[in-house]
């Protein structure tokens, strides 16, 4: 019954995520500005946290609670990220920043393994590695293989999508360290509130830089939907993350079928609501990424 609740938040993460993906999908084709969109994200996050806890947990006294740097140092390391993916895929496009977005969860489940000495039999080794294949499969787009019609990209931009891929490793480890050594046990909403609440902070200092360079902000009705659509199920895509791991399944086993279930699941949504094309390249991974999930979980 146990493994059973924790099955059924696992599938939710994993919806939610996906929920997170279509709404950038819809972003491009309403010409929504990302910053704004993204800003207005956490702060939703912050009043929906809240709502689901019934109070408002924002406090002095929270500067006391264990957690309270992890969440001050994560938040603005959030924006970091999401900042440079956001460059990533201007200069890569979209298939390569997802792919070294997604492969994150390769830190915590060596962490789990090598600190926390879960186990790590055949199956296992194997559903990951076909996990990283049916990421490639599922992410990779026919007319997106050269997203960038101009010259060779020059090699300095490269620190870009590895910048993405060291920051989500940092942020997939940071928040399985936090539930292992139980420093914000069983998912503390308090401590994901606070987390986006910094992140909102750290928003706000780069659009102050961004006024003080002299650029024009512009933050029009679509941004703020946009905004809303985005931070409601925001919030809930990392407390469901955490209450997975709080639950007690390894996380050598909760990272990647999280990841390769995001990309299945954002895929499959992709064909229903967005009529995209059921490309070789994305059954292939479909089915590897169902072969991953067995293996993992056997």
């Amino acid at each position: 019954h146990f493994m059973s609740v924790a099955v059924i938040i696992l599938i939710l993460c994993i919806v939610i995520n996906s929920l997170i993906s279509l709404v950038f999908k819809l972003f491009s084709r309403f010409k929504i500005n990302i910053f704004y969109a993204i800003l207005i994200n956490y702060i939703v996050c912050v009043i929906t946290g809240s709502l689901y806890l019934g109070h408002m947990p924002l406090a002095i006294e929270s500067v006391k609670e264990i957690w309270f740097p992890y969440s001050a140092v994560l938040g603005f390391i959030f924006v970091i990220v999401f900042t440079i993916y956001g460059n990533s895929v201007k200069y890569f496009g979209i298939v390569i920043s997802t792919i070294f977005q997604k492969m994150s969860m390769l830190s915590p489940a060596i962490i789990a393994i090598a600190v926390f000495n879960e186990d790590l039999n055949w199956s296992k080794a194997l559903g990951i590695a076909v996990g990283i294949l049916s990421i490639i499969f599922l992410s990779y787009h026919k007319s997106e293989k050269r997203e960038n019609s101009g010259p060779t990209i020059p090699k300095k931009f490269w620190f870009l999508p590895l910048s993405v891929f060291l920051g989500s490793c940092i942020i997939d480890s940071t928040l399985f360290l936090m539930e292992a050594k139980k420093i914000a046990p069983s998912g503390d909403i308090s401590f994901v509130i606070h987390l986006f609440f910094f992140a909102f902070v750290a928003g706000l200092v780069l659009l102050i830089l961004q006024l003080v360079k002299g650029n024009r902000v512009r933050l029009e009705k679509k941004d703020i939907i946009a905004g809303i659509c985005l931070g409601i199920p925001n919030f809930f895509s990392i407390y469901l993350l955490m209450e997975v791991i709080a639950s007690g399944w390894d996380g050598s086993v909760v990272f990647p079928i999280n990841n390769v279930g995001i990309l299945s699941c954002s895929a499959i949504m992709g064909f229903i609501i967005f009529r995209e094309r059921i490309t070789q390249s994305k059954i292939v991974g479909l089915i590897m990424a169902i072969i991953a999930i067995v293996l993992i979980s056997y």
